[in-house]
């Protein structure tokens, strides 16, 4: 399989270079300014004072990969750990805080988790997104708990202009299918967009198949299977008002190792369905209204021979925000949020219920491009803990005549535990405290060589007093007393010539327990992400990249570790004609033997090919 996998590899590059002409006479593509929707304010990437980072559609394309992990794991301070094989749960920390206090929102739906406090991303795929916006550092002031780490805003695709539709196919290594429908358009005063995808793997052992002796389980493929729905729906009225559907199903059966060796024991089956339905209007010229009542629901049912160990999460909301122009330098938005919060474990007998207003506030000052100041605060009153109040200042100052930036923030934020760690058996405790955070971070851009170089350099540091901690499945989760988190961001993307890019990122994150003084668990040190990507005329794409990860402590005790890795993949997509696109990617080229988590298995080189089919 290794050989194969290199060949094909081979093959991709030589046809890349082949193609590659000696020269490039076309000039470099300026990018339009994109709004950032989960800063709430109306302003962009260039004036937005805090660290950000926009994927977009094209992007996204461009990396060929079929799930938001995998795009995620080559992006600054962000942390994926895989538990196992294809169909095991995925989660995300940003700058070394918790899980859970990485917000994750999808099309205005907030879709972390009541029981575990955290999402999933192990069932969410590329399809009909039309951007990703990674917001980092506290962000309770305008999204309130759960956002002390940042926030992950994933934006469903709006219909534009004459109807078109797809279909695309994609097989490969693991006994991998995965078969996509789509379509998007405006039809007179509605736009839509909507897609429809199958996924089926064979896969590969949940466990590491070279720890058998320590695991005590029996290495098999561990299958996967996922259906996912996804549409957004809108019309305008009365010249300057919108109201929108935006709905998205994903039902999931994932095959998972035990250590004794039943394999249908722990086998899971994942429905969730997040429904919004925003309405904005402008009230005047200069006061904007929007109203969105959302939906998130999840149910997670592993499947035992006893009993359906049955886990539901529940959460409905209704968020009103006012933004409001007051002149040419300052604008403001503020507004009032109510959420109830459900979740249920049958198996193990409990069910909670939690209710939280919060109201927040924020304007900006924005004077002719060069200075830049954001401030607000939030209020949350919630019927299980103390009421929360948390604030943020921003500020930048452009250098244009330089093309330098100076940017800086200070913030407070919270997280109220979870379901999961207040009540469940053995490890709830429902003496926990909120995490509370109090951060700052001081950053500088520069464009260099008539902007053919950028460079981003961001160094953050987060105090969190009681940070939740789990410890294990018959031991009561703790509070540390004190957690700190500090690092430093760098991105330098360049534009060379022959129409290749190639773009670097590098995270330090030092992430102790200051009672301790030991690293805490699962944050690494040092991460890496490297890509070279090729553009010839728009019809042929090449991309690779490399990930690198520093070892990382995997107990709290301090007893287990797991080493640091380093993995190749390519991908590269050919535009045969107007209607027909082909594609091919490798993933883990050298073969490297590696772990995310200890103990879990993952995938050995392996490839795919498939294509896009696209008609109006």
């Amino acid at each position: 399989m290794k050989k194969h996998i290199q060949i094909f590899t081979f093959i991709m590059l030589s046809f890349s270079l082949a193609l590659t002409p000696v020269y490039s006479e076309e000039p470099v593509e300026e990018l339009q300014s994109i709004e950032i929707s989960s800063s709430r304010l109306k302003t962009t990437k260039e004036k937005y004072a805090g660290s950000v980072t926009i994927i977009t559609e094209e992007e996204i394309k461009q990396s060929g990969s079929p799930t938001v992990e995998n795009i995620l794991r080559d992006h600054l301070s962000l942390g994926v750990f895989k538990q196992g094989g294809v169909g095991g749960e995925s989660s995300i920390r940003i700058r070394g805080a918790n899980q859970a206090s990485t917000l994750v929102i999808i099309d205005g739906v907030r879709v972390n988790g009541n029981t575990q406090g955290r999402f999933d991303f192990r069932n969410l795929g590329t399809e009909n997104i039309e951007r990703i916006e990674i917001l980092r550092g506290p962000q309770s002031t305008i999204w309130g708990a759960d956002a002390v780490g940042g926030v992950i805003n994933i934006i469903t695709k709006k219909g534009r202009g004459t109807p078109s539709h797809y279909l695309s196919f994609e097989g490969g290594s693991f006994g991998t299918y995965k078969e996509t429908l789509g379509s998007s358009g405006a039809i007179d005063d509605i736009d839509y967009s909507f897609s429809a995808s199958r996924t089926d793997i064979s896969g590969y052992s949940d466990f590491n198949e070279n720890r058998i002796a320590e695991t005590g389980s029996v290495p098999e493929k561990d299958g996967y299977e996922n259906t996912s729905l996804s549409t957004r729906i809108g019309s305008s009225f009365k010249g300057d008002g919108r109201m929108e559907f935006i709905g998205r199903y994903t039902k999931s059966y994932s095959d998972l190792d035990t250590t004794t060796g039943d394999r249908e024991f722990r086998d899971t089956e994942i429905e969730s369905f997040y429904l919004a339905s925003p309405i904005s209007k402008y009230i005047t010229p200069w006061w904007k209204i929007k109203l969105s009542p959302s939906i998130a629901y999840d149910a997670n049912e592993p499947d035992t021979e006893l009993n359906q160990d049955q886990i539901f999460n529940r959460t409905y909301i209704a968020d009103l925000q006012n933004n409001i122009e007051l002149n040419d330098y300052i604008s403001t938005v503020f507004g009032v949020e109510f959420k109830a919060q459900n979740g249920r474990n049958n198996r193990n007998a409990f069910t909670k219920n939690t209710f939280n207003q919060g109201y927040f506030l924020q304007s900006q000052f924005d004077w002719q491009d060069r200075v830049l100041l954001t401030a607000g605060f939030r209020k949350d009153l919630n019927d299980s803990f103390e009421d929360a109040l948390t604030y943020k200042f921003e500020g930048a100052y452009n250098f244009k005549q330089w093309d330098f930036r100076l940017r800086g923030a200070y913030a407070t934020g919270f997280r109220a535990p979870s379901f999961n760690e207040l009540s469940f058996p053995g490890s709830g405790n429902p003496d926990l405290k909120p995490e509370e955070s109090e951060s700052f971070e001081v950053g500088m851009d520069k464009d260099l060589f008539n902007k053919m170089v950028r460079v981003e350099l961001t160094f953050f540091n987060i105090e969190i007093e009681n940070l939740i901690t789990f410890q294990t499945s018959s031991t009561p989760t703790l509070n540390i007393g004190r957690a700190k988190s500090r690092g430093i961001e760098a991105h330098v993307g360049t534009q060379l010539p022959y129409n290749l890019h190639f773009s670097n990122n590098y995270t330090w994150t030092e992430a102790v327990d200051e009672n301790k003084d030991i690293p805490l668990r699962r944050r690494p040190k040092h991460q890496y992400s490297a890509t070279l990507s090729h553009n010839w005329r728009n019809k042929l794409f090449t991309q690779i990249g490399v990930r690198a990860r520093s070892g990382v402590l995997d107990l709290a005790s301090g007893s287990r570790t797991v080493p640091g890795f380093a993995t190749l993949r390519v991908s590269m997509s050919y535009k045969l004609n107007k209607n027909l696109e082909l594609n091919a990617r490798g993933e883990n080229i050298f073969d490297k033997e590696y772990e995310e988590v200890a103990r879990r298995g993952t995938s050995d080189a392996a490839g795919y090919a498939g294509f896009t089919y696209t008609f109006k």
